[in-house]
């Protein structure tokens, strides 16, 4: 059996409910803010960073195991040295984009995807969030649907007691 969300309040503390969004009730959090100033997407020490404190919170006791989790999502070969110099501060190296996924899906949390959305004024949003946001969607939907339903049926001459 399901427990259904108190009025207001959504399953997931991180997660906004839609309806209370649309009747005003909650406030929309901040879009981030994109950087305009000079140099300010030179991602180099913030991606290192981030990749760190991806690594940090991921389940791995060693790289080594990271290295080999990275490379079955990828489908190439990832070793402990080349995650070593993607994340020491003055290794000549950076993380290539199309490995972005591969650590997040083996790291099992977008905190190096979400950061890079960050410095490009963008929010990454995760899948059951999307699903959970649809349901929202649909649930709004069918609301507003019964309403019109009610307001067509109270407008015929039949459920007025009334005569055409």
């Amino acid at each position: 059996m399901t427990r259904r969300a108190q009025k207001g309040r959504s399953a997931d503390p991180r997660q906004t409910d839609f309806l209370s969004l649309l009747e005003g009730a909650v406030a929309l959090p901040p879009a981030p803010e994109r950087r305009r100033d000079a140099g300010a997407l030179d991602l180099d020490q913030r991606l290192r960073r981030l990749l760190n404190d991806a690594i940090a919170a991921g389940p791995f006791a060693n790289r080594e195991a990271l290295a080999e989790a990275v490379s079955f999502h990828a489908g190439r070969r990832v070793t402990k040295a080349m995650i070593d110099s993607w994340t020491g501060a003055s290794r000549p190296h950076a993380l290539p984009a199309h490995l972005v996924p591969a650590f997040c899906a083996a790291l099992g949390n977008s905190v190096l995807l979400q950061g890079l959305a960050e410095a490009s004024g963008c929010a990454v949003t995760e899948s059951a969030d999307l699903v959970r946001s649809r349901l929202d969607r649909l649930a709004l939907f069918i609301r507003f649907a019964k309403a019109e339903q009610r307001r067509l049926i109270g407008s015929l001459p039949l459920f007025r007691g009334g005569r055409p």
